[in-house]
């Protein structure tokens, strides 16, 4: 009689390790935040390679990385860990209870300006909740990498998220009075051209804007200017600081530039032209963790933030 293969059962806790390892790039890291010896993690991750037989962790000197069998387990370990996590408030009747970790993404301007103001509030109102910012410009793979909650301008039609808006806001151009005071300010848009402008690398080399002609024209169309930036950098809020450094003249978010244009630091530039279009900014989670607690309460505190004391204007 054929025997059949014996299937592999692994430890929640060395999915866990392995997990961590690769957030954190470093078995140390993984051991340090768990308060575990660094074999403890290491063997833990043994065990899952021996027992599906395949390598799931490249080691070399830039630190740990996902094999392909890593990174899908990886993946497929986040969602089965959140959800062991679900079930077990569930049975301990706290499914209303907000505790846990919330790994929330956001860009690195977003971030610094609209969430970690909020941050002493939350974790008041929410003592058994620990948060875990990931600040980055790029969109984040919600599942891949184990994101609860994303802050985003952008969300597209996808059953693969869930969108709450938060607020609208306007971009429009600024740049600090001393850079102003030493090159002149543009009176129409064409002197853009004329003039040092700051933009994100991820727009490459020539970037168009888009402006309102408040004459109008024949056409109807908007008024459009193509500038080769002097400076790109590589987040929006490096091209922020480098504004208000002076280094030129750069579209950023209003609510984002508010405080730097009451306090004298930011002058809008062509307003009379800003383009009038409307962005909105969303809280993005996957539709398998929408229901979460944690998930809810973050989402539900952060629409009242935005609504109370983010500078957005709210959404009709």
């Amino acid at each position: 009689m054929k025997k059949e293969p014996r299937s592999f059962l692994p430890d929640p806790t060395d999915l866990r390790w392995l997990v961590r390892s690769l957030d954190l790039r470093s078995f140390s890291a993984a051991a340090r935040e768990m308060d575990v010896a660094v074999s403890v993690v290491a063997r833990g991750v043994d065990r899952l390679e021996a027992g599906y037989g395949v390598r799931l962790l490249r080691r070399s000197t830039h630190g740990l990385s996902a094999t392909p069998e890593g990174a899908e387990l990886a993946q497929e370990a986040r969602a089965l860990l959140a959800q062991l996590e679900d079930i077990g408030a569930s049975l301990s009747d706290q499914r209303s209870r907000v505790a846990g970790t919330l790994r929330l993404a956001s860009s690195q301007e977003i971030c610094e300006a609209l969430v970690l103001p909020h941050l002493a509030d939350l974790q008041a109102r929410y003592p058994a909740l620990r948060v875990e910012l990931l600040a980055d410009d790029r969109v984040a793979d919600l599942v891949t990498e184990g994101i609860d909650v994303a802050l985003r301008t952008t969300v597209g039609h996808s059953d693969l998220v869930v969108a709450r808006a938060l607020g609208r806001f306007e971009r429009r151009l600024y740049a600090a009075p001393g850079y102003l005071k030493q090159h002149g300010t543009p009176a129409e848009p064409s002197e853009l051209q004329q003039h040092h402008t700051v933009t994100h690398t991820a727009q490459g080399p020539a970037v168009t804007w888009a402006f309102h002609n408040p004459k109008g024209n024949a056409q109807g169309k908007p008024l459009e200017v193509t500038v080769r930036s002097r400076l790109a950098a590589s987040s929006s809020a490096l091209v922020h600081h480098a504004l208000v450094g002076g280094a030129g003249i750069g579209m950023l978010s209003a609510p984002l530039a508010a405080a730097d244009v009451a306090q004298g630091r930011l002058v809008e530039v062509l307003a009379p032209f800003a383009s009038r279009t409307v962005h909105t900014l969303y809280a993005v989670s996957s539709p398998g963790r929408r229901n979460a607690a944690r998930v809810k309460a973050v989402i539900d505190f952060l629409v009242k933030a935005s609504k109370d004391r983010w500078a957005l204007a709210p959404v009709r």
